[in-house]
């Protein structure tokens, strides 16, 4: 019998020394993969839970807590069919933004700033026409799960797109790479922040799906943390950062009115002006992607034509500029430049070599969509 238990005791102590060793690795690793300036989007969380939903394990000052500590500026709060709190306010120096997650039947859509949850009878084929009348902008949530996907087909009727979203991620490591919750796991004990990002690969379906509806009309591409306290806020917020690119006026003004910064969130999400990053793998918030003239000098740019660019200025990166859904181009940084060709185009930028616990090319940065005319000039 000794020696049966001192088998056994030997067997299960093996995966818990594994576990000790990929903890340690991640621990001394990097805090982050690439060093780049902070720059002037303004940093913040998008689809964040607390105790008012059902599956919440936190408080909300908890998350903000948390939120203060990753440098996100702005929460969104997305108690699930509670609207919580009823307007902007500022938590330990974070901007909280009322919002609501519904349980419809084609699936969850998020309700940013409604005046009032949509009742049950409402949340049927009828859902994003309801959310429209009471002043909210909906943002489908999760809509390329395995466990809740979005079932509607019409492209139309939501402001946002929720490409990027840990559960999602979640669930897709579970089902066909486990190994990335092992490591996912280890970082709990390692490095909490690093533990949401691990699982983070570029959707591809997603993507997919997004392009298709963004080559009908507009419509932005939003990354969702899907926090419920549970793991602690921190493994979270170090998954997905979602930037809003703002005007200056907004951008000088932040800080000073709550409901003022919570409507410059709404205005942006609607307009599509954000990207999303992966914060684990290094500051983004100096990136660029827009229009741009195609001459440096003035008098020559005043008659030229405009050009698409992406720029970050970052070691070891990779840009890549998508137009209708298909990539036209890639290329090192810090930038990227083609001549601007009427289209939907978005950009994303990888890490070539991110090192330890993450992939070699990994997703760092993906934007929203930008419409091009056709140049007349």
């Amino acid at each position: 019998m000794k020696w049966f238990l001192r088998g056994l005791a030997a067997i299960v102590g093996v995966p818990f020394l594994l576990l000790a060793l990929l903890a340690l690795a991640i621990a001394i690793a990097p805090e982050r993969a690439v060093e780049a300036p902070a720059g002037d989007a303004i940093p913040g969380l998008f689809h964040v839970h607390a105790e008012a939903s059902h599956d919440g394990h936190g408080t909300l000052e908890e998350a903000a807590a948390a939120a203060r500590e990753a440098g996100a500026r702005f929460l969104v709060l997305t108690e699930h069919n509670v609207l919580r709190p009823d307007r902007p306010l500022v938590i330990d120096g974070v901007l909280v933004v009322p919002a609501v997650e519904i349980s419809a039947k084609a699936g969850h859509v998020i309700a940013i700033g409604p005046t009032e949850v949509p009742p049950k009878p409402e949340r049927g084929e009828g859902i994003l026409e309801a959310i429209a009348a009471r002043g909210g902008e909906a943002v489908l949530a999760h809509p390329v799960n395995l466990r809740r996907p979005w079932s509607d087909p019409s492209p139309d009727g939501f402001t946002g797109f929720e490409g990027l979203t840990l559960d999602s991620a979640f669930r897709e490591a579970k089902a066909h790479a486990p190994w990335r919750l092992a490591l996912a796991l280890a970082a709990l004990v390692g490095d909490r922040e690093k533990t949401g990002a691990i699982l983070i690969e570029r959707p591809a379906d997603a993507f997919a799906r997004y392009d298709e509806i963004a080559a009908r009309r507009p419509v932005a591409l939003l990354c969702g943390v899907d926090a419920h306290g549970l793991p602690p806020y921190e493994a979270s917020f170090g998954a997905l950062r979602l930037h809003l690119v703002l005007p200056p006026e907004a951008r000088a003004a932040w800080g000073r009115d709550p409901l003022a910064d919570g409507a410059a969130v709404r205005e942006a999400i609607r307009a599509g002006r954000n990207f999303c990053s992966v914060p684990t793998l290094g500051e983004a918030g100096s990136f660029h992607f827009g229009l741009e003239a195609a001459a440096a000098d003035e008098d020559e740019a005043a008659g030229a034509a405009p050009s698409v660019v992406a720029r970050m200025d970052a070691p070891g990166i990779t840009l890549v500029l998508f137009r209708d859904g298909r990539e036209v181009a890639r290329g090192r940084g810090p930038e990227l430049r083609l001549p601007a060709a009427a289209g939907v185009w978005r950009a994303e930028v990888l890490v070539d070599e991110p090192g330890f616990p993450f992939r070699d090319g990994a997703l760092w940065i993906a934007s929203s969509a930008m419409r091009v005319p056709a140049y007349d000039g």
